[in-house]
This record gives C-alpha cells, sequence and structure tokens, in this order.
C-alpha cells in the first residue's frame, strides 16, 4: 500500500511539472520522453523500500515455532494450524483494489479486441494506425491518400503505439489515480506533434486536410488517428507555433530536485517503518536480562568452518520436522512457570558442527523461570545432525529455535 501510495504522488509530481512547466514548449521529443521516463521513475525509486543491503551480521538458519502447553501438541499440527490462521480475509481497501484491477483489465482487453476487429473488417471513412497495422480511409483522394499514409507510417516507425500500451499497463495496476486519462491524452497529442512537425511542409493545407478528416472520425485511445476532434485544436496551434528558443531546455532540469526529494521521502518512510517496527518488538517482547549458564561456555569449541552459507544444509535424521517433534516431546514445562502462569516465546540458538555435533546453544529470548534452561536440556538431548556441506566440504551452521510456551495449550 505505501509503495503504491508513493509512487502515485510521484508520478502526480512529476506530471504537474510537465503540465505547469514544459507542455507549452515545442520539444515535443523531450516531453515525450519526459513522460515515459517520469513513469519509470516514478515506480523504480520506491522499490528502495524493499531492498534488503547485506549486512555483515553472521546467515543464520531459523526453524518454525513450536508450541508447547501442558499436553503435548505434534509440531506437524502447530505448523498446520498457524497456516490455516495466518489464512484471513483480506483488508477491505485490499480487495477493493484487485476488483479494480481486474475491471480495468478486462476494459483493455476487450478495447484491445475491438480494435483489431476494427482493422480486420477495415473502415472506409478512418484513418489510424496500432502497432505495425494501418488503416487508411479509402475515399481519399491519391494526394491525400499519400500524406496520410506518410504520417501512420511515422507513428508506426517511431514505436508510438508502445507508448500508449505501456501506460494502459501501467493504469490497469493504478486504475485509481486520475492523471493517467490525462497522461494518455497528453502523450497522443505529443506523438502527432512530433509528426505533424516532420510531415506538414504546407502547413495551410495539412491544417485544412486535418479538419476535413476530423468531420468523420470517432474520439478513440488506443489507436493513432489522423485526425481526432479533442487534440485537433491543439495540434494546429502547435502547427502554427514559433519554436521554443534552446534555453528553456533547462526547464527538465525542475524533475531532478522532485527525484531528490522522492528519494527523501522513501528513506524517511523507511527508517520510520524499521522505528516502528523496532518500538513494537520492544513492547511484544518481554524485557529479560542476559542468561549466562554455568554449564554451557561463552565459546564452546566446535568442529569445521562457520559459513552464511551452504549449496546442502545440514539435516536431522529424519527431517527438520522431526527435530522440532524432539524438541517439543522433551521439553519439560517449568513447574516454576506454570506457577508464575508464563506465557511467551523462549528462542534458542545453536550451531551444528562439521561432525554434526550440536554445541554453543545460547538462549536469545527467555521468560525467566527456568523457560530457557528447559530448552537448553531438550536441544542437548537431540541426536547428531548430518552436517553442511559447501565446496564439496563439511561445514558449520547455525540454527535458532523458536518455542512459543502457552498453558492454554491443552
Amino acid at each position: 500500500m505505501l509503495y503504491l501510495i508513493i509512487s502515485n504522488v510521484a508520478l502526480l509530481l512529476f506530471f504537474s511539472i510537465y503540465w505547469f512547466g514544459t507542455r507549452k514548449l515545442t520539444f515535443f521529443h523531450w516531453n515525450r520522453c519526459y513522460l515515459i521516463c517520469s513513469l519509470v521513475v516514478a515506480y523504480c525509486i520506491p522499490l528502495g523500500l524493499y531492498l534488503k543491503l547485506p549486512t555483515s551480521e553472521l546467515m543464520h538458519f531459523k526453524l518454525p515455532e513450536i508450541i508447547v502447553g501442558l499436553s503435548p501438541v505434534s509440531a506437524t499440527s502447530n505448523a498446520q494450524s498457524a497456516e490455516v490462521t495466518g489464512n484471513f480475509s483480506l483488508p477491505s481497501w485490499s480487495t477493493i483494489y484487485w476488483i479494480g484491477v481486474c475491471l480495468f483489465a478486462i476494459w483493455l482487453i476487450i478495447r484491445l479486441i475491438r480494435l483489431l476487429q476494427l482493422i480486420q473488417q477495415g473502415n472506409g471513412k478512418q484513418s489510424f494506425s496500432f502497432f505495425g497495422k494501418i488503416v487508411i480511409n479509402n475515399e481519399l483522394r491519391d494526394d491525400e491518400y499519400n500524406q496520410v499514409y506518410l504520417h501512420e507510417e511515422e507513428h508506426r516507425k517511431q514505436g508510438h503505439s508502445f507508448d500508449i500500451m505501456l501506460i494502459e499497463l501501467f493504469r490497469v495496476f493504478n486504475w485509481f489515480n486520475p492523471v493517467y486519462q490525462l497522461l494518455i491524452k497528453e502523450l497522443k497529442f505529443l506523438h502527432e506533434c512530433i509528426v505533424d512537425e516532420k510531415h506538414a511542409e504546407n502547413k495551410v493545407s495539412y491544417a485544412e486536410l486535418l479538419l476535413a478528416q476530423a468531420m468523420d472520425t470517432q474520439r478513440t485511445v488506443l489507436q493513432h488517428e489522423f485526425s481526432n476532434h479533442s487534440l485537433l485544436k491543439n495540434r494546429i496551434m502547435m502547427l502554427f507555433k514559433e519554436k521554443t528558443d534552446y534555453k528553456f531546455k533547462a526547464t527538465y532540469l525542475l524533475a531532478l530536485p522532485a527525484s531528490l526529494l522522492l528519494l527523501m521521502l522513501v528513506v524517511n518512510c523507511r527508517q520510520a517503518e524499521k522505528e516502528t517496527k523496532t518500538v513494537e518488538t520492544e513492547v511484544a517482547k518481554p524485557k529479560t536480562e542476559e542468561i549466562v549458564l554455568e554449564d554451557v561456555p561463552d565459546n564452546e569449541p566446535f568442529q569445521g568452518e562457520l559459513v552464511e552459507k551452504a549449496e546442502i544444509l545440514a539435516e536431522y535424521p529424519g527431517g527438520f520436522n522431526n527435530f522440532r517433534s524432539f524438541v517439543q516431546e522433551n521439553y519439560t514445562y517449568p513447574q516454576a512457570a506454570i506457577d508464575a502462569g508464563v506465557k511467551g516465546k523462549v528462542e534458542a540458538s545453536f550451531i551444528i558442527g562439521s561432525d554434526g555435533k550440536i554445541s554453543n546453544i545460547k538462549i536469545i529470548e527467555d521468560l525467566k523461570h527456568g523457560t530457557g534452561e528447559a530448552l537448553i536440556a531438550a536441544i542437548k538431548k537431540a541426536e547428531d545432525w548430518k552436517p553442511a556441506i559447501r565446496n564439496g566440504q563439511k561445514v558449520a551452521t547455525k540454527y535458532t529455535i523458536p518455542l512459543r510456551l502457552d498453558l492454554t495449550q491443552m
């Protein structure tokens, strides 16, 4: 949701620069490039919200959470229950959004089908182009026919239909943004101005031909018509307008501060999201002191090189679920924790050496009352693992296992 908000606000900002700054300039090619590039940039920069830069911390593998109550429940059942619990209904805004996406996608498909049918059938009074297809009014005189054909052929050469279809695809997923209607109209206008500028040698006769053709055309969006009512007035005005001085190209530099503003917004949103998660974690997690057990050395020796990644992960006899089930069955709910009504998560990390033995069991998160010690005791009883493999060599890897204590699990 945040991505859609930022990207569409960015698009609105870039389009405002075009509308109030460069729209009336005669740099048609530059305006076309600006609109397409601003569309891409508006949706690329907010992707920084989801980019994760590599960190120097050692990677460890986290096993699925185990739930332990007064009565044992299988780890497989817990995992399935968690999956079922997670399948809640989508928020209303998300449902509405995807319904809108589906409707606009259907609308686009219907328009494409109608256009293809029109191309296949031909049209006696309308001249237009769509990608490599060109339809010319068969009632034109030879000289007019040639001029209209060259016009539509130029649309085809410059790939103007690709621009329109690109924006139409973006609009399917951003249907709620009204700026797309203006964006498509302006881009089609620029396409026509680009072609008019190149092929209007006699501006007066060319304008007369536009007026004559406009009487028999229908308003469409996907294809490029030789003459269109909604664009005709502005096209003729641009046809006779004096060329803009090159110094006004500096107006496009306004996009730079807009891009920097967008980058700052993304960075601030990412930082705010990170701080929010930190606060939520601090509130959710019980504040505990660091646990140091006398029988667990701080740096217990283990065999092999501890690596971040391995081609083949360490494997417990019978698989990960078997290890989770073993820990669950061998975990003894401390009486002190029962008396205190303790409820929450205990998490431990451990290292699987290149010899498959478990070592360096550390409590990362604890609920006190002996809950951490009980988890260490359960892990110690487990069998040796089949070690991880990297580059054909046995290596050591680090794992964490979360265990949730809940007295209501009967």
